[in-house]
């Protein structure tokens, strides 16, 4: 659906399923292999945990990734043969409370097309170990990221496949605000503030991070609206980014890489304070796009039969629950094929 934004390229949302147009990608020209790996930064007091899917051949393991009581999984090969060539690479960071298998309908995806794909489970805001006040330490995210690369280019084993001069990265809700620091954004702190206290609890984001006990006088503000931009990612995709109303102005406006912004629904249904509209303007080489039909949670994993019924245990989001009559599958090819078009024109093509 087109909007009338001033200085704003939207991609194309028409085409649903596989069968794509000459300007996107082919379908199914690897295998998707997956490890784990760990990697030391720096800046944490443990290793981190990432999931590698990248291009492989028809050996390995077949298994579901990100299979359990709650979600259906996707077909992998565990630990199959790399395909001995270089390929761009993508970092994917998911939201917060997710994780790196939760995002495998995606990652396995891309590499599948022609992409490694690196995952890092954010340490205390990933499934199992979802802490608001450490998660609200997003400079953390972004310097996973730059450690993430730095451990990939230089590993004997993963450096002989990635090329290290097509790298990009894509980053759903939390992991938006991590694609949006690494791409040279800079976040406001007392904008976020001032917009929670406007919101009057009906900001999803905000609440959260309030009841988990996140003290916003006493947030580090020097390294919360630091500079952590990586300039080896060339190309970015933020899906329903958070924080998306709280940046400094001045670095949205010195970006220099193309972006993709992706929100998930229209109007209302965008959920509260990721609507990316005004970033995509206010970026240079930024595109926009909308998912009529979807809503925050559609970028998730596709829930079992019983699995809406299994999270009343745990929580009240609606994480299995749609808004319209669309699968999630057929909305995961949506939204694939708007990544799919960017990443050609931004990684493949270079």
């Amino acid at each position: 659906m087109a909007l009338p934004l001033p200085r704003l390229r939207l991609a194309t949302l028409a085409l649903i399923g596989f069968g794509y147009s000459a300007t996107a990608l082919p379908a199914f020209a690897f295998e998707a292999g997956t490890q784990w790996i760990q990697i030391n930064p720096s800046h944490r007091t443990q290793p981190e945990r990432v999931l590698i899917t990248y291009p492989a051949k028809a050996d390995g393991d077949p298994y579901r990734l990100g299979a359990d009581a709650l979600w259906v999984g996707v077909p992998a090969r565990r630990n199959a043969t790399p395909v001995q060539e270089k390929f761009p690479l993508v970092i994917l960071s998911h939201g917060s409370g997710g994780n790196a298998a939760g995002l495998g309908w995606l990652s396995t995806e891309l590499a599948r097309n022609g992409f490694i794909v690196a995952a890092p489970n954010h340490i205390h805001s990933t499934s199992g170990d979802s802490i608001p006040v450490e998660s609200f330490k997003i400079w953390e995210r972004a310097q996973d990221v730059s450690a993430l690369i730095d451990t990939l280019t230089t590993s004997a084993t993963w450096s002989a496949l990635v090329d290290k001069d097509r790298i990009g990265g894509i980053g759903f809700s939390l992991g938006g605000t991590t694609m949006m620091l690494t791409a040279g954004a800079r976040a406001s702190l007392q904008t976020f503030v001032t917009h929670c206290a406007e919101a009057g609890g009906k900001d999803a984001g905000c609440n959260w991070f309030q009841k988990g006990g996140v003290d916003f006088s006493q947030v580090d503000r020097e390294a919360f609206e630091g500079g952590y931009g990586d300039k080896r990612v060339s190309a970015v995709i933020a899906v329903d980014p958070g924080f998306a109303m709280a940046y400094q102005n001045e670095s949205l406006a010195g970006i220099d890489r193309p972006m993709l912004f992706i929100n998930l629904g229209e109007g209302d249904g965008i959920m509260s304070g990721t609507n990316a509209q005004s970033l995509a303007v206010d970026i240079p080489e930024a595109n926009y796009a909308l998912v009529p039909g979807a809503n925050h949670f559609s970028f998730l994993s596709i829930c079992n039969a019983n699995g809406a019924e299994l999270l009343k245990q745990y929580e009240d989001d609606p994480v299995c629950d749609e808004v319209s009559d669309i699968p999630r599958e057929k909305l995961h090819q949506q939204i694939f094929f708007n990544i799919a078009v960017f990443l050609r024109g931004t990684l493949l093509e270079r």
